[in-house]
């Protein structure tokens, strides 16, 4: 029988916030934008240079209809947004759990048993999850700052290579 004081979650789940893919949705879509006001410009620039083609990148560059105007701008938008929509899609999703791992990371799910952990920690701005042996299982970007990515896996008694200050596993920023 469990008391109040053994109650610490079940399972932890790193994930990209919904306010961090909101802003990249929005960027990838002005940026997408932005560009299809600048393709005319963009191609009329590059026409007054010595480079193949540039009667070509001239005519395409000299479209100035109000469908065009209005539509590339939208097209490109669209487009942006589709990029975006796909970056957020594939951001790894880590649920860790006393017994497991799962990584989710767009339509793939992949599991991994705690007894296959050898080791864990940063590499850069990635979290790399290694078998005992050395054998790389997870190398990828995880959305959080550090010290809570660090305490998400201490909490589960993973082995963290971090660094861990000696009070009570609390995580050095």
């Amino acid at each position: 029988m469990k008391n109040d004081f053994d109650a610490r979650p079940t399972e932890t789940e790193l994930r990209m916030p919904l306010d961090t893919k909101v802003v990249i949705w929005v960027f990838c879509g002005v940026a997408g934008a932005g560009l299809g006001f600048a393709v005319p410009w963009l191609l009329r620039f590059a026409a007054e240079h010595p480079i193949p083609y540039a009667d070509t990148v001239r005519f395409l560059g000299s479209f100035d209809s109000p469908a065009m105007v209005i539509g590339r701008p939208a097209l490109l938008a669209a487009v942006g947004l589709l990029i975006g929509l796909f970056l957020t899609h594939h951001a790894a999703t880590l649920r860790i759990s006393d017994e497991r791992i799962t990584i989710v990371e767009g339509d793939d799910t992949r599991v991994i048993a705690r007894d296959q952990i050898g080791g864990v920690f940063r590499r850069g701005g990635k979290v790399r999850i290694e078998s005992p042996v050395g054998r790389v299982l997870f190398d990828d970007d995880v959305e959080g700052r550090p010290a809570v990515i660090a305490e998400a896996f201490c909490r589960h008694g993973y082995p963290w290579e971090g660094a861990r200050a000696a009070a009570g596993g609390a995580i050095e920023s």
